[in-house]
């Protein structure tokens, strides 16, 4: 059960956010090879950022799933950095990413735990 957050100072529009979602979803399936009904996307966007004494544009990426593997965080980071230069013009010097391995038995949907 991935959960990609994307957290950006971009302003985006209600089209540009609703295709950012959907583009996401499908990226973070075929990155995690997990079927893109377990995945859920969160956007939020126009988020007032200072990084690096600057306020260009940044993002903050958090992905966590059950059984993400630690030893693949660096090709994830090269990843993730591309999608999101690509989809919302954030250079990947300006993108953090947060990981987590989610324990199955800490993370509850539709009544039950993993």
């Amino acid at each position: 059960m991935p959960y990609f957050k994307i957290e950006t100072s971009q302003p985006l529009d209600k089209a540009a956010g609703e295709i950012l979602l959907k583009d996401a979803s499908a990226f973070l399936s075929g990155l995690l090879g997990k079927p893109e009904r377990a995945i859920m996307v969160a956007l939020s966007q126009g988020v007032p950022m200072v990084f690096n004494e600057r306020q260009d544009p940044a993002a903050y990426v958090e992905l966590k799933s059950i059984g993400l593997p630690p030893e693949k965080a660096g090709e994830f980071s090269k990843a993730v950095c591309e999608f999101i230069e690509q989809a919302i013009s954030v250079p990947a010097d300006r993108i953090f990413i947060d990981f987590a391995a989610i324990d199955g038995k800490m993370f509850g949907w539709n009544k039950k735990t993993f």
